[in-house]
């Protein structure tokens, strides 16, 4: 799990969401809303996919991300979390503990942690 977690706020643009996620080698960012808490995600595929391919550079986060935030507990087993990401077919989970997010885990992290979980991951979401 990561714990430093790269965020933006909702009335942020899209480019700065890009310009942040360069900067911070990330490939999302959890959006705020404008009491700083933490209510959806941006994707570099929502970029590409709901504002570049569109048109609409203008657009601000709160238009393109995702507010539906899939998450699992500190105490999960890895293999659930696995099967939760390629259940519902997203590549990260949000970590919640108490209610609040503590950190982020992606596939990538995973299939560094157990390659033999990316078997499990694909088997899911059909990549293989």
């Amino acid at each position: 799990m990561r714990k430093s977690l790269a965020t933006i706020g909702f009335n942020d643009s899209v480019i700065s969401a890009a310009k942040a996620m360069k900067k911070s080698g990330v490939g999302s960012l959890l959006v705020t809303n404008k009491d700083n808490e933490i209510f959806g995600i941006v994707t570099t595929t929502d970029i590409v996919r709901k504002s570049v391919a569109a048109g609409s550079l203008e657009d601000r986060v709160e238009k393109i991300c995702s507010n539906s935030l899939l998450s699992t507990s500190p105490e999960a087993d890895i293999s659930d979390a696995a099967a939760l990401m390629g259940k519902s077919k997203v590549k990260r989970l949000v970590v919640k503990s108490s209610g609040k997010v503590v950190g982020m885990i992606s596939q990538r992290d995973l299939v560094k942690i157990s390659p033999s979980l990316y078997d499990l991951i694909a088997e899911k979401t059909h990549f293989g």
